[in-house]
C-alpha cells in the first residue's frame, strides 16, 4: 500500500479532545446537577459501539492510548476515509498489512441507482507466530450524505474452513446513485495479505422471461397523448403468452383490471421501500397476498388496456420513495441493465 506521512500532531489531540468530551459528556448527563442519586432522572443507556471498529478504537481511547501505536492506529482509521483512494466497480485489490507500520486502506467508489453492491474482503490469520489470536481486519461501507459519512454495513467474518482464509461479504440495495467509501482495518500487531472484490449488479431480475433489454422498445419518459402525459416505465415487448416474472422477492398487493393498464399486477418487495407494476398482461396467475420469489412466473404478456392496437408487451413501472421522502416513478432501465 501507499505509505502516507503522518498528519501533525494537531489533528490528532482533536480527536483525542473530540473523544474524551464525548467520554465525558456521557458521564455527566447521567448525574443530576446537585451531584445525588435520583431514579427520576432521565439517565443515558450504557454505550454501545456501532461496529466492531469502533469499540476496537474507544478501548484504545479509554487505556488513554499507552499502547504502542495506539496514536498511529486511529490517525490511519481517518484517513482512510478522509483521503480514500478511488476506483470504479468493478474493483480488484490485493496487498498486504505489515504489522511494523500502522495502517488501513480506504476505497471511494460511485454507484447510480438501482444497483446491487457486492463488496467481498478476503484475508488471512497472521502468519508471525507472535501475533497470534489477532483477529480478522475490520470491514465497513459508508454512504456520503449531507452529514457527512454514515455506516451501511460491517460484515462479521466467516472462515472458509478451520485454517483458511477468513471472507468478509457485504450486499447493499442502492436504490439511489450515491457515493460510497469502503474501510478495511487491521488490530494492531495483524500481519497478513488480503483481497478486495467490489462488484455492481442489476438490482431486479428480468421480467420477461427469455428477454433482456434488447426487447426494451419504449423507454422511461416517452411521450404519451400527444404530449399530454410522459411514459413512466418501460415497454418490453414478446409474443403473446410469454411467462412474465417476478423482478424481486416480494408480496403481490393488488390483482386488478383497468382501462389503461389492463390486466394489472403490483408487487411489493420484501424490505425495500420499492413498488413494482405490470401491465398489459394477458393472464394474470397470482393473487393479493401471494409470496413469490425472483424469476417465478406471475403472469403472461398481452396487449390489455389501452395497447389492444400494439403488440403483445409487458410495461414494466418502478416506484421507489427517493431520498428526502419524495415518492414516484423511476426509470426502470439501471434497475435491469
Amino acid at each position: 500500500m501507499t505509505h502516507v506521512s503522518r498528519p501533525r500532531s494537531g489533528v490528532f489531540a482533536r480527536i483525542v479532545r473530540g473523544l474524551v468530551t464525548t467520554l465525558c459528556g456521557l458521564a455527566l448527563l447521567g448525574m443530576p446537577p446537585d451531584g445525588t442519586s435520583k431514579s427520576s432522572e432521565l439517565r443515558l443507556a450504557p454505550y454501545q459501539p456501532r461496529s466492531a471498529h469502533h469499540a476496537y478504537g474507544y478501548a484504545l481511547a479509554l487505556e488513554a492510548f499507552r499502547r504502542p501505536g495506539a496514536r498511529d492506529w486511529v490517525l490511519a482509521a481517518q484517513r482512510a476515509t478522509s483521503e480514500p483512494e478511488r476506483g470504479e466497480p468493478p474493483v480488484d485489490l490485493t496487498g498486504r498489512f505489515d504489522p511494523e507500520r500502522i495502517d488501513a486502506l480506504g476505497l471511494a467508489f460511485a454507484v447510480r441507482g438501482g444497483r446491487r453492491i457486492h463488496v467481498e474482503v478476503e484475508t488471512e490469520p497472521s502468519d508471525d507466530p507472535a501475533v497470534g489470536g489477532v483477529r480478522s481486519p475490520f470491514v465497513e461501507l459508508f454512504v456520503t450524505g449531507e452529514q457527512g459519512l454514515a455506516p451501511v454495513a460491517s460484515p462479521l467474518p466467516l472462515p472458509v474452513d478451520g485454517a483458511g482464509p477468513v471472507v468478509q461479504r457485504v450486499d447493499v440495495d442502492a436504490f439511489d446513485a450515491g457515493e460510497y467509501v469502503l474501510r478495511v482495518q487491521p488490530e494492531i500487531g495483524y500481519a497478513g495479505r488480503y483481497r478486495v472484490s467490489v462488484r455492481t449488479a442489476p438490482l431486479l431480475t428480468f421480467p420477461v422471461e427469455g428477454r433482456t433489454t434488447r426487447a426494451i422498445q419504449s423507454g422511461f419518459g416517452a411521450e404519451r397523448d400527444g404530449g399530454a402525459r410522459s411514459h413512466r416505465g418501460v415497454d418490453i415487448f414478446a409474443e403473446r403468452g410469454t411467462p412474465v416474472l417476478a423482478a424481486m422477492d416480494g408480496f403481490v398487493t393488488r390483482v386488478e383490471t383497468t382501462a389503461r393498464g389492463g390486466n394489472v399486477v403490483w408487487l411489493q418487495p420484501l424490505f425495500a421501500d420499492l413498488r413494482l407494476y405490470y401491465a398489459h398482461l394477458d393472464t394474470q396467475l397470482v393473487r393479493p397476498g401471494d409470496f413469490v420469489l425472483a424469476g417465478e412466473i406471475i403472469g403472461t404478456v398481452g396487449n390489455t388496456g389501452n395497447a389492444v392496437t400494439t403488440p403483445p408487451h409487458l410495461h414494466f413501472g418502478v416506484y421507489a420513495r427517493r431520498r428526502g421522502g419524495r415518492g414516484g416513478a423511476q426509470d426502470p432501465y439501471p434497475f435491469l441493465d
